[in-house]
């Protein structure tokens, strides 16, 4: 049967079929002299997809606009980011990265040590962690000398140069205005919704009221009142509310906790003029981020006082576990894996505060027992010394979070709401108050960390240097929009490529003075990149239809094809 079956045919769907047809013995020289001729018409832009072809000398041997297009606008974006992480030092999300690592392993070090077991793997990563944390926000350094050493050299030293001083003064302060605006939008939203929630409540408040049985007694966490009393103790809790925001978050009290920000990094600029011009030769700039740790005690007195603030607003069982668990956390760590009854009542406590945030349940003696043995064992195990004085203040603020804890008002609102008010009704007004809580803590985490950070940053000069990056992107375009062959290429390319990509390094630029999450500036960026893009294409319509009519239009030459194997 085997031999019976005929030779092969020429077939498109068989790969031996073109061997088949051809007796000539050179036919394998022949098929490696087309092939060699195929391949020397083939190269780069004709093997990889349009999208990625990021080399503008390469993308030009293909003379496909679009490829030609792209790779420049590729090529600006490129030179632009490039300039700015070098210029900032490297991503703040890189050291946020190896902080929350760092953290991470903190806790599951504690957490080992409190459950008994060992944690010298832990130990040894943490080891190698803090010290590339220490050297990534050391790197931050660079920035500080950079940015320092511009602004003086725009100042003029003791020339004092008028002109370029005062453009990098009016530079700095746009920055700032910049990022003041992002944090008054979020107060100015945060507000309104609190003053949505005070209508709201007002108007649940007016509907209990006319209700037939407000002599009626209702036990709410374990305590009795009257219906009327308990709407009574509502509309004061609401009350405090409006005064504590009032207080702390209106438009004159933020403008005093400005110049105090202000009042601080003004203390920072002039002890780095201080340090004189060789400072960055200490050991610190090696080890830390020199003006973040300079500005950290103000910093975290600024929100240690908004957060007493923003508990009495709202304040539950859970975020009281998580306080306490992170001063847990740091007690446990001046304890070794030997100390094991000191280990075994931190233990005791953090599960004692666990279980209080579920049930909102605890007894209060075991609790303050178990505070009293831990006071004791530090006594024991720890001779007084400067070097453990924090170890005793965090015991203390830890009893202290205990024996004064409090519900915030938002809570205290609810659970009397809770008792009175239909289910549906309560769960409407529980993802309100829920809403302006999230709200008001954006609104801070905006002022007392992105803002003072960037304010930071600002008085040691970053903003003229970071306009650096604009500067550099469009030198690249420039350069190689130089390289086109006519002016009408030219403009193509420009409308429809290289504008757009430096619209979108300036909107990304401009997010970050705003303050914005590197993902929302990167979105808005795209899009206002894409717009850039569609009004170029429609400007370069029109300009290509006067150099028709005018007869001065030049047909685009021939677009390269890619090589096709036989």
């Amino acid at each position: 049967m085997i031999n019976s079956v005929n030779g092969f045919e020429y077939s498109k769907r068989s790969p031996f079929g073109a061997v088949s047809t051809h007796n000539r013995s050179d036919y394998w020289l022949a098929q490696t002299e087309k092939n060699d001729k195929n391949f020397q018409d083939i190269t780069l832009a004709s093997i990889l997809p349009e999208t990625i072809i990021l080399n503008p000398d390469e993308a030009r041997k293909t003379n496909n606009l679009k490829i030609i297009g792209w790779s420049i606008a590729s090529a600006t974006i490129l030179a632009a980011g490039g300039i700015f992480f070098f210029l900032r030092g490297g991503g703040s999300g890189i050291t946020k990265g190896i902080q929350n690592l760092k953290n991470f392993l903190e806790r599951k070090i504690q957490k080992s040590k409190l459950s008994g077991m060992g944690a010298s793997t832990y130990e040894y990563l943490l080891g190698k962690i803090d010290f590339l944390l220490n050297k990534s926000q050391a790197v931050n350094n660079f920035t500080t000398i950079k940015d320092f050493a511009f602004k003086k050299l725009m100042y003029g030293g003791k020339n004092n140069w008028k002109y370029t001083r005062k453009l990098h003064n009016s530079v700095t302060s746009m920055f700032e205005k910049l990022g003041l605006k992002t944090v008054r939008n979020s107060y100015a939203k945060t507000l309104n919704n609190f003053e949505y929630l005070k209508n709201l409540n007002i108007s649940t408040l007016a509907e209990l009221q006319m209700g037939k049985d407000l002599s009626k007694e209702i036990t709410i966490n374990g305590v009795k009142l009257p219906k009327s009393e308990w709407i009574t103790l509502v509309q004061d809790k609401g009350l405090q509310i409006d005064q504590l925001l009032s207080d702390n978050f209106s438009e004159g009290v933020r403008r005093a906790r400005y110049l105090d920000i202000k009042k601080y990094t003004k203390e920072l600029e002039q002890s780095f003029d201080e340090k004189g011009p060789l400072w960055f030769l200490s050991k610190d700039t090696l080890n830390s981020f020199v003006a973040d740790a300079k500005m950290l005690p103000k910093k975290l007195q600024i929100q240690k006082n908004i957060n007493s603030v923003k508990n009495a607003i709202s304040y539950t069982p859970l975020d009281l576990y998580k306080d306490a668990d992170s001063k847990i956390m740091t007690i446990a760590s001046y304890f070794s894996i030997e100390d094991k009854n000191a280990l075994k009542v931190l233990n005791n406590l953090r599960d004692n505060f666990s279980k209080f945030a579920k049930t909102s349940v605890v007894d209060k003696n075991v609790m303050l027992s178990n505070l009293s043995e831990l006071e004791a064992e530090v006594r024991r195990l720890f001779i007084p010394s400067e070097k453990n004085l924090d170890l005793r203040a965090c015991v203390q603020e830890l009893r202290d979070l205990f024996t004064n804890y409090k519900r915030g008002n938002v809570q205290e609102i609810l659970g009397v709401y809770k008792a009175l008010l239909p289910q549906n009704q309560y769960e409407k007004l529980s993802k309100e108050f829920s809403k302006a809580i999230k709200s008001l803590d954006k609104s801070v985490k905006l002022e007392t960390e992105d803002f003072i950070n960037k304010s930071r940053d600002l008085a040691l000069g970053s903003a003229p240097t970071d306009i650096l990056s604009v500067f550099g992107g469009l030198a690249t375009l420039s350069y190689y929009l130089g390289k086109s062959d006519n002016s009408q290429e030219r403009t193509a390319i420009a409308l429809k490529y290289g504008i757009p990509a430096l619209v979108g390094v300036g909107v990304s630029l401009y997010g970050n003075a705003r303050l914005f999450a590197g993902s929302k500036s990167l979105c808005f960026a795209m899009i206002s990149s894409f717009i850039a893009n569609r009004f170029g294409s429609f400007a370069n319509h029109l300009y290509e239809n006067y150099l028709k009519k005018t007869g001065q239009y030049i047909e685009p030459q021939k677009e390269f094809k890619k090589a096709k194997a036989a």
